[in-house]
């Protein structure tokens, strides 16, 4: 998995099994994370800009990136290659336009190679999971729901799964809710506009443990302009990405970006937690269209935003009653789940089922999601 954060690949090696009739068995052998380096990053984060040459040197480049990262993971587990039975790639997103908002199409693109990383490892590789929803109706996104609901659905305990990567997406799982009766949708900027303000700002990839933004006072007008930017209207099911909330986006609210004093940096990265946090929260309590999620919910947070101590404590602050907790403490390292969550959904697309949710991206119908890459012969 190559999140919208565009740091880096995390890779999870899952032993799964499915019998009819019983409930997923999985296990997380090993994980292995593989960072970019500062060039490829910095071409990942443009990549909407590249000629269409400089873009297909991308896809086969982050082929390779991909291939040595499941090797890694396979590594880690102790697993040779030659009995690894499928790869499940989820790319990089490099562009999301499911409502052909921007090119009047609709569409959305991820990259990294899947023949790459068949030939590198001599492993069959599951990939382009979100198109085939986009062709009928959806919004290719989110697709982690299915996952969350073959791992955390409870009988009894109502939960909201928010992972935080560039982009935050929640699923709602009330006690025992049919899978048909899911629903899930991004909630906006996880890191992304925090991580565009560190590398413009800072001079680095993101602000370590939300240091920044703890010692800030957040602008509550610039806040409320953020707030009413035209996505936080939109109903579920929604989706966004990086290409939103762009380099543009961030100078339309938070300039001026030059020349600050250290209290305008504060500040700055301050308001863009409280984004975060306050568009989360306003997600949970209904403002997409959905029923609130109860005060005695438990929300179960995944992906590197957890890790920003400001982002997490703001959550704590905002979202009480309800308990925030690491999903770590629900016996699933956060840093992977999206990386297991594509196993999974490889897994059971190789068996045949759909693994789109209609109740969550707005598909016309389940479908049959990604294709195959052959190993060599």
């Amino acid at each position: 998995m190559s999140g919208t954060s565009g740091d880096g690949i995390d890779a999870a090696c899952c032993r799964l099994s499915h019998p009819d009739g019983e409930a997923l068995g999985w296990e997380v052998l090993g994980t292995a994370g593989r960072a970019y380096d500062e060039e490829l990053a910095a071409t990942i984060g443009h990549a909407s800009r590249l000629r269409a040459s400089e873009l297909a040197a991308l896809h086969g480049r982050l082929g390779a990136e991909l291939a040595e990262a499941a090797a890694g993971a396979a590594g880690a587990a102790g697993v040779p290659l030659a009995e690894v039975d499928l790869i499940g790639s989820h790319g990089h997103t490099v562009w999301h336009d499911p409502r052909g908002v921007h090119g009047g199409v609709a569409v959305t693109l991820q990259i990294g190679s899947a023949a790459e990383i068949a030939e590198r490892t001599g492993v069959a590789v599951w990939s382009d999971f979100r198109a085939a929803d986009v062709a009928a109706g959806g919004e290719g996104a989110p697709f982690v729901p299915l996952v969350d609901w073959l791992l955390f659905r409870s009988p009894d305990v109502w939960r909201a799964c928010l992972n935080l990567g560039g982009i935050g997406n929640v699923t709602l799982l009330p006690p025992g809710v049919e899978l048909d009766r899911v629903v899930a949708f991004d909630t906006g900027p996880g890191n992304v506009v925090l991580d565009r303000l560190a590398r413009r700002v800072l001079g680095l990839p993101c602000d370590p443990d939300g240091e920044t933004a703890a010692g800030g006072e957040v602008d509550p007008d610039r806040l409320e302009a953020a707030l009413a930017d035209p996505f936080f209207a939109l109903p579920a099911p929604r989706s966004t990405g990086p290409e939103w909330f762009d380099e543009d986006w961030v100078e339309r609210y938070f300039s001026p970006l030059e020349a600050l004093a250290p209290d305008g940096v504060r500040e700055r990265f301050a308001s863009a937690v409280a984004l975060t946090v306050e568009s989360v929260a306003r997600a949970l309590e209904g403002q997409a269209g959905t029923l609130p999620v109860p005060e005695r919910a438990e929300v179960l947070v995944s992906g590197g935003g957890r890790r920003n101590r400001a982002i997490l404590e703001g959550l704590r602050r905002r979202l009480a009653p309800r308990t925030v907790v690491p999903v770590d403490e629900r016996g699933l390292d956060g840093d992977f789940k999206e990386a297991v969550a594509f196993a999974v959904l490889a897994y059971e697309s190789a068996l045949g089922r759909a693994v789109n949710l209609p109740s969550a991206t707005g598909a016309r119908r389940a479908v049959r999601c990604g294709q195959l890459a052959f190993p060599p012969l």
